[in-house]
């Protein structure tokens, strides 16, 4: 299996796991291996400890009795950068590479999230800067649809560290491709294709459940992504996330253009698909 190389740094597996679905992955350790796993991203990390959103946080989407996705409403719970360089230290001891997922409330908050995580005794690998969340009311989704709001966010984050800068997008159509040139120009060095997507489920007991959809249902939308980008930006690192469960998932979108992969709802179902999906490829990614 091929080595991936963003930035100037290695990773040893173009499987990750993917932020918000993996805790901050030694929750894991029990069941992966994690020498088979390039990293793992952990989930969003903020300036200031949030509780997140009240329960219900998860539904599934179901169509004709199968569940083709998950709809959650985390909100971003973590807490804070300060008490997070704690969990880093933990995070470090797994044989991986730790991309650690940043979001703010403002643009600024993502530099200085990353200027305080920079002080840390144990460093990330790499950040994720997060413009997509669409569940929560400050931020993300809000941030990723505006360019000159990405343009800042990159800019400044860009100037407090110089490990890889991935930013993670979700599908805006035409408005992607103009919004990775931007943070192309600003110093970005890959992509993250793509966070879930904005909808909204109804549970007959607790009523309706807005948040972000996830699984199989967004493989084709993240492909599209994945292509849409590569076409205008051929030399683009993209990690492609959404729907990835099986190995034909995973050559379907290193074939479109993308250098590594993101599992995220798959494991859920099953904790140890990632270091299964890296067995059944290992040679032939």
């Amino acid at each position: 299996m091929k080595v991936v190389t963003i930035g100037k740094t290695e990773f040893s597996s173009p499987i990750f796991l993917a932020s918000g679905t993996a805790g901050y992955g030694y929750e894991l350790s029990e069941f992966v291996d994690f020498r088979k796993i390039g990293a793992v991203v952990t989930k969003g990390v903020s300036k200031n400890p949030r509780e997140g959103n009240p329960p219900p946080r998860v539904g599934e989407f179901v169509v004709y009795g199968v569940a083709v996705g998950l709809v959650n409403t985390i909100g971003l719970q973590n807490p804070g950068a300060k008490n997070f360089k704690k969990i880093l230290s933990e995070i470090k001891k797994l044989p991986t590479k730790v991309v650690v997922n940043v979001f703010g409330e403002s643009e600024k908050e993502y530099g200085e999230v990353i200027n305080i995580l920079e002080d840390s005794e144990q460093k990330a690998d790499a950040y994720e800067l997060n413009l997509s969340c669409p569940n929560t009311k400050k931020g993300g989704m809000e941030f990723g649809v505006n360019p000159k709001a990405v343009s800042k966010i990159v800019n400044l984050s860009r100037k407090k560290t110089e490990l890889p800068i991935i930013v993670k997008f979700s599908p805006f159509s035409e408005l992607l491709k103009e919004l990775v040139k931007i943070s192309m120009q600003e110093g970005a060095d890959a992509f993250t294709l793509t966070n879930t997507i904005p909808s909204a489920i109804r549970d007959y007991k607790v009523g309706f459940l807005k948040g972000g959809l996830s699984g199989p249902v967004l493989k084709p939308i993240a492909l599209r992504c994945v292509l849409d980008v590569k076409e205008v930006f051929p030399d683009a690192k993209i990690i492609a996330c959404g729907g990835i469960s099986t190995r034909e998932d995973i050559k379907d979108f290193i074939d479109a253009g993308a250098c590594a992969v993101q599992i995220g709802t798959a494991s859920f179902l099953n904790p140890k698909i990632s270091e299964i999906l890296h067995d059944q490829t290992v040679d032939s990614v």
